[in-house]
């Protein structure tokens, strides 16, 4: 391991999201060799983080910015500087977490290893530009109202190829529901 690391604030589907998305990941590497696209676990980023260990319940803080009733849907991919997401829309509360986490965490030093987008990180960096028409996965219509605010550590190669040698840990999560908890 290069001793490389970063921290996101991400969302984590429930488990039956998590599993269709991680199967669109699985036939990117399958069909296309690229090793990329299941290097993570299917996650939305909100925003990379600082070194700064953040103060305890943070992630509850980033919860309440989002009223109850949000629901996010899966709907088609999109390259995003070089970078493949499953599209989502939330009605807004993807924004509004984001906003509350830059607002609560500290930001990085450096840009992160990928951009931040409104979507599940599918990879893929790693296909030249010239392919990248050619990757169009099929992604399942895909809704939810319940998941999990999550930071995660990353443990990471240098850029470009930082998915080659990565390992990443959970490290807090807090419930996101649609009705709130005390």
């Amino acid at each position: 391991m290069a001793g490389l690391s970063c921290r996101l604030c991400v969302i984590v589907p429930p488990g039956s999201t998590e599993a269709a998305v991680g199967r669109v990941q699985e036939r990117l590497f399958s069909e296309h060799g690229l090793v990329s696209a299941p290097s993570l676990p299917p996650l939305m980023p909100l925003a990379f983080l600082g070194d700064r260990e953040p103060a305890a319940g943070m992630l509850r803080q980033v919860s309440r910015s989002v009223p109850a009733g949000w629901r996010i849907e899966v709907q088609g991919f999109q390259w995003v500087e070089g970078h493949l997401f499953a599209r989502a829309t939330s009605g807004g509360a993807w924004q509004r977490l984001r906003a509350a986490a830059e607002a609560a965490f500290e930001r990085p030093a450096s840009p992160g290893l990928f951009p931040v987008f409104e979507g599940f990180y599918l990879g893929c960096s790693e296909a030249a530009p010239e392919a990248r028409h050619g990757i169009a996965p099929s992604i399942p219509a895909l809704s939810f109202t319940s998941a999990t605010l999550a930071l995660v550590t990353v443990q990471h190669a240098p850029a470009p190829d930082w998915w080659s040698d990565l390992h990443w840990e959970i490290t807090e999560e807090f419930p996101f529901r649609g009705r709130r908890i005390a």
